[in-house]
């Protein structure tokens, strides 16, 4: 128990901490790298954590969420009523077409994001050089998987065996909680309801499907929509140099 409460911490707590520490360097000295760097080696060391933790607990797969998305499993379990399961699954669906759409309009030569629509802290984190885009990809790549599969099945696990909770709304609310602080990161422009709405409704669906899948499919159109976002920012920025 005193182990899964540490890496909770260290997910919902640590990490974000020493990213808002490293994002007002960032702001000031304009050192992405090396907070590229630094994030990319502490999500590792979450997933070596995150995976002790598991073995030492003898945690079958199944449980961590290492399987399809079957609607036999929703069925089975229904942790919520049918309209809510459906509509979580809709919006999902209705995410999923709008990253399409908005992949499509790039590609057809459109400017998605003409306006800074993300917050200050997180605006100071996007790539300027190549080099700095290198870092960023790989840091994007490992803090995606890891916060896909470990931050959702470490938040369900904690809450439901550790905490004993049984009620599947409390446990979609903590897992939204425990998403929204890891997304936070101690930074006041990230103060969101979106955020926590997000996370409920994916600690909802996790509840539902028993799988990570649906959380890898968020964080990979996630990615995509942002890489957009950095296209388009870094050329209105270039436009108006010029």
């Amino acid at each position: 128990m005193i182990v899964f409460t540490c890496l909770i911490i260290i997910i919902s707590i640590i990490r974000p901490y020493l990213e808002s520490v490293t994002v007002k360097r960032i702001a000031s000295e304009g050192k992405k790298i090396r907070y590229y760097k630094e994030q990319f080696f502490f999500y590792v060391l979450i997933l070596l954590f995150y995976i002790a933790v598991m073995v030492y607990h003898a945690v079958p797969l199944s449980m961590l969420g290492l399987q399809g998305v079957y609607l036999d499993t929703i069925h089975r379990t229904a942790p919520y009523p049918a309209w809510i399961e459906y509509l979580l699954l809709l919006i999902f669906a209705g995410f999923i077409i709008i990253s399409i759409m908005i992949q499509w309009m790039k590609d057809h030569g459109e400017t998605v994001f003409v306006e800074q629509e993300m917050p200050t802290s997180i605006e100071a984190t996007v790539p300027k050089t190549e080099r700095e885009q290198k870092w960023w990809l790989a840091y994007s790549g490992i803090s995606s998987f890891v916060e896909s599969t470990v931050y959702f099945p470490s938040f369900y696990l904690y809450s439901h065996y550790v905490l004993a909770i049984q009620n599947t709304w409390v446990l979609a609310i903590l897992i939204g909680i425990g998403y929204f602080l890891s997304q936070l990161a101690f930074q006041r422009d990230r103060l969101s309801v979106q955020t926590l709405l997000v996370g409920i409704g994916l600690g909802a669906l996790f509840i539902m499907t028993k799988s990570v899948v649906i959380m890898v499919l968020y964080y990979g159109f996630s990615f995509l929509i942002y890489d957009i976002y950095q296209q388009d920012r870094n050329l209105v920025k270039s436009t108006e140099d010029h």
